[in-house]
């Protein structure tokens, strides 16, 4: 069996509201520029397929390259943001650092990291094996992917999170029904 290759992209920097939902956070005019850039770095990667959350900031960070390169987006619910409270926290890096030391734990018609991690890790190993021996450009969201990079090198964890940037790319390999992550692979 052929492996896959995705590029995990977190999203470009967002303009938060309370006065919108957050799926519908639509990019800051930095996050407008830095998805820009993001065109000829993604475009030397000979990607075939693109992907990405149907959260506004994701699609609008990966629009500008799937445009460039005439490829359709997908869109993946499971690729979504994990739900971490249902209203605004006052202390949200405090509940943030508290789900990541008890994987279980989920506010109220919330997600823990298990439950996100799971559908995280099934949706991408779903368009692994459907896309095998392409190249996938995948976007999402902070949680979403340390999640998923947490299910692959155990030790990522809360510390890993805060250290990612936005955007943000992690190169994975799909092969013989195991991730592997290309820690090596490094964005322009």
């Amino acid at each position: 069996m052929s492996e896959t290759i995705v590029y995990l992209v977190r999203h470009a920097e967002s303009a938060p509201s309370a006065r919108v939902p957050e799926s519908d956070w639509p990019l800051s005019e930095t996050g407008e520029q830095q998805a820009q850039a993001l065109v000829p770095q993604l475009g030397r990667l000979n990607i075939d397929h693109v992907v990405t959350s149907p959260y506004r900031r994701a699609m609008a960070t990966i629009e500008p390259f799937s445009r460039a390169v005439s490829l359709p987006i997908m869109t993946e619910i499971d690729l979504r943001e994990r739900k971490l409270t249902e209203s605004t926290a006052e202390d949200w890096l405090a509940l943030l650092k508290r789900v990541w030391e008890n994987p279980t734990h989920a506010e109220h018609n919330c997600e823990s990291n298990i439950d996100c991690q799971t559908r995280v890790v099934a949706c991408l190993s779903r368009l692994a094996q459907t896309h095998g021996g392409r190249t996938i450009v995948a976007a999402s969201h902070g949680n979403a992917i340390s999640l998923m990079l947490n299910a692959i090198e155990p030790t990522f964890g809360f510390e890993g999170w805060r250290a990612m940037r936005n955007p943000d790319c992690f190169a994975l390999r799909y092969s013989q029904a195991r991730w592997h992550w290309l820690r090596e692979f490094r964005l322009d």
